[in-house]
């Protein structure tokens, strides 16, 4: 590709992105239905576009983010201004000149907004157009050369103009077969958005968001929907939004907060229901006030909720488990909804620090959060550990002294990298059945690991605090040993988090990043839970092979042969010889692309957990066997232990299928994809120079099974791979060797 076609690529998209990002997508297909509607009225489609190359025009020019450029963020709401300029005045070359100045305008007050609500993590959403077309609505007596547009007066004149008579009989068709005032009002109220008056460009933009995303769809309904309900049940006339066009407020903000800001699902869903009311009260409020200066509120009420509502969950202390703020945006709700949703524990975004056990070996968990003796009321989010053996005793011989007990004196180690804010290391021990209640904790260790995180780890053993407080710490430093002290009737070991760093904090309900429960066939992987009393827990340790092999460093190279036993001819075209690159972006984002395909598989390493996070590209492709075979491997592994996760919907499902799943995901999702990966126990499998796991891949509906596959996985001391993938009509083998230097 030359970069003469790479940079009008470029151009275009942002063009084209300027338009669908007002219904907050970057959706090439949504952007042509939105730049054909526009031009329904000539002047305003001309008014749009001159406002957006100029917007755009200047970001390049003065050298803002290619990012926020390519993806319309730039140039939308200075289309919204000339579509409304566009709109309001006769076509004329000084109407066109009143557009440039205003998207000029309207482009620095993106920028200001940009700035001013970016520091509180907010969106500037529509707020410069509403600033720079009030600024125009107010100096419109003023603007005497410059004649005011009759056009919307005679529709079918205008429609005849566009397409003759079959368009008008057409138009008129639409408007006789469809009677319902709701039905109506819907599609004038998301014409309105684009400022168009008539009938047409509404329905033009539903089967665009419809084909666009279904879940945009659908709150676009009930957004609409639900405001409709409020307006019967307290009596405002529901009629004359089909004169004002208003009614695209709530369409906006169901559509904003159901499934873009945040991830949808039930919460959202049921937010977009308690918060609807508020928009039409604002919106009916603000008519009657701006009623005064002889304008329109536009979509005033659409960002005064949005941005009070996400400046409120902002603000919360305790982190949510339902109403989820989107971690990175996939551009369209389904993608959100599928890589997030009900699997947000697997994403780093999820929690800020991922904490690991504080201690070598197996400890068994004699008492859990919302505990029998203690870890009640604000101190219930806890966990007491202790040694057991074989037959579940804590200790031997009659256990009357503390050395009996087989915690006693272990090693007690940081869970994570952090600074000691707290060190209490002269409490003696207790004889055994006996406590201090003076000094409950005992010998105590405080640390702290990000502003509103900290642990706490007490009843240490007197004087074994090896450290001091202001000591900066990293993941598993020795700390002090195991003891007996303060509220302490037998040795065990207190773990809590906390957001302050005071001895006798409340408790926080924060999870253990990632960890290995004992099972009866060997070690499952838990990630971000919570432990149960009397499971048994151990810090896997880390692999060499696998932390070298899943260590994807950028500018690695990747030489790729993949052969194929299948007499499909979609298999045999996988067949062939590939190069992989790993690279980075300018958001320290790493992705494994294809040279051959232009495939990418996004990943993340946390230093003990390699998980891939997104996957673009053709899904048919050896990179894509490759991102669910290694979906979510542990750097550290347990002989015959195992991990299991779930894969996103949209990946591995497609056809009708997934179209049904779209509309009702934020709901429930009836189609699954399972992933289980298994270090296998065969022999000498896990050694210094190999490591072999086994994958397997299962497609169900509605929880019965229709489709697996088996990938078995190899990796050698030298980070190569080699995986046998094995579905119902195909054997694919792909082979992985690192490019030398």
């Amino acid at each position: 590709m030359t970069k003469k076609n790479t940079a009008g690529n470029q151009i275009l998209s942002s063009v084209l992105n300027s338009y669908s990002q007002v219904f907050f997508s970057t959706s090439k297909t949504l952007a042509v239905f939105l730049v054909v509607i526009s031009f329904f009225d000539y002047g305003a489609g001309v008014g749009g576009l001159v406002a957006v190359l100029v917007a755009n025009t200047l970001a390049w020019g003065l050298g803002y983010n290619k990012y926020y450029l390519r993806s319309g963020l730039y140039g939308f709401n200075a289309l919204l201004v000339g579509l409304g300029v566009g709109l309001y005045y006769q076509p004329s070359p000084e109407v066109y000149v009143l557009v440039a100045v205003t998207a000029i305008l309207c482009f620095f007050l993106t920028i200001v907004f940009q700035g001013v609500l970016g520091k509180y993590g907010l969106p500037f959403l529509s707020v410069p157009f509403l600033i720079t077309i009030w600024i125009v609505a107010l100096s419109a007596n003023s603007l005497q050369a410059l004649n005011l547009s009759e056009r919307g007066i005679f529709i079918y004149n205008e429609l005849y103009s566009l397409g003759d008579k079959q368009f008008v009989d057409f138009y008129n068709f639409l408007e006789t077969s469809i009677r319902s005032s709701f039905i109506r009002i819907y599609f004038h109220s998301l014409g309105a958005i684009f400022f168009q008056s008539h009938l047409l460009a509404g329905i033009i933009i539903a089967v665009g968001l419809l084909i666009y995303s279904r879940i945009t769809f659908t709150l676009s309904v009930l957004g609409y929907g639900v405001a409709f309900l409020f307006y019967q049940l307290v009596g405002i006339e529901f009629d004359s939004l089909g004169y004002t066009f208003i009614g695209f407020n709530y369409i906006l903000t169901a559509i904003a907060l159901g499934g873009y800001y945040l991830v949808p699902g039930r919460a959202s869903f049921g937010w977009i229901i308690l918060l609807l009311p508020a928009v039409v009260l604002i919106t009916t409020s603000a008519q009657q006030v701006f009623l005064l200066f002889r304008i329109s509120p536009y979509s005033l009420p659409f960002n005064a909720i949005v941005l009070t509502f996400l400046y409120a969950l902002k603000l919360r202390e305790k982190r949510p488990h339902y109403l989820i703020e989107t971690p990175v945006q996939m551009g369209k709700p389904e993608k959100n909804l599928y890589l997030y949703s009900g699997n947000t524990k697997r994403f780093p975004a999820a929690y800020s620090v991922s904490a690991a056990l504080p201690f070598f070996g197996e400890w068994t968990v004699s008492q859990a959060h919302n505990g029998e003796y203690t870890h009640k009321g604000a101190w219930r989010h806890a966990w007491d550990f202790i040694i057991t053996d074989r037959t579940g005793e804590q200790f031997c011989n009659s256990g009357d002294f503390a050395e009996d007990y087989y915690c006693f004196g272990k090693a007690v180690l940081s869970p994570a990298d952090g600074t000691v804010v707290e060190v209490i290391n002269n409490i003696p021990d207790n004889t055994i059945g006996d406590v201090n209640t003076k000094d409950n904790w005992g010998n105590t260790i405080i640390i702290k690991h990000s502003e509103y995180l900290y642990s706490k780890l007490s009843h240490l053993k007197f004087q074994s605090i090896d450290v001091k407080t202001g000591d900066a710490l990293k993941r598993g430093q020795l700390l002090g040993k195991c003891g007996n002290s303060g509220r302490s009737p037998y040795p065990h070991l207190h773990f809590q988090f906390q957001a302050s760093p005071h001895v006798g904090s409340a408790t926080l309900d924060y999870p253990l990043g990632h960890y290995l429960q004992k099972e009866d066939n060997g070690y499952l992987q838990k990630s971000f839970e919570f432990p149960q009393k009397n499971q048994v827990l151990v810090n896997p340790s880390k692999n060499e092979v696998l932390d070298k092999a899943l260590h994807f460093i950028p500018g690695r190279r990747i030489n790729i042969k993949v052969e194929v036993d299948s007499k499909n001819a979609k298999w045999k075209k996988l067949a062939g010889e590939f190069t992989w690159i790993v690279e980075t972006d300018v958001y320290n984002t790493t992705s494994i692309r294809c040279e051959q395909d232009n495939a990418v598989a996004y990943l993340y390493n946390q230093g003990d957990m390699h998980f891939f996070t997104n996957f673009a590209g053709r899904k048919h492709s050896p990179l894509f066997w490759f991102y669910i075979s290694l979906f979510k491997v542990p750097v550290g592994f347990q002989a015959n232990s195992q991990i299991k996760d779930s894969l996103p919907v949209h990946l591995l499902f497609s056809g009708i299928l997934k179209y049904l799943q779209d509309f009702v995901a934020p709901l429930f999702l009836f189609l699954k994809a399972d992933y289980e990966l298994i270090l296998k126990e065969s022999g000498d499998i896990i050694s210094q120079d190999s490591v072999k796991m086994e994958a397997e891949i299962t497609k169900r509906i509605a929880g019965k099974m229709i489709k697996k596959s088996t990938n078995e996985i190899a990796i050698n001391s030298a980070g190569d791979f080699d995986i046998s993938i094995k579905t119902e009509d195909a054997k694919l083998k792909i082979l992985c060797r690192n490019e030398l230097d």
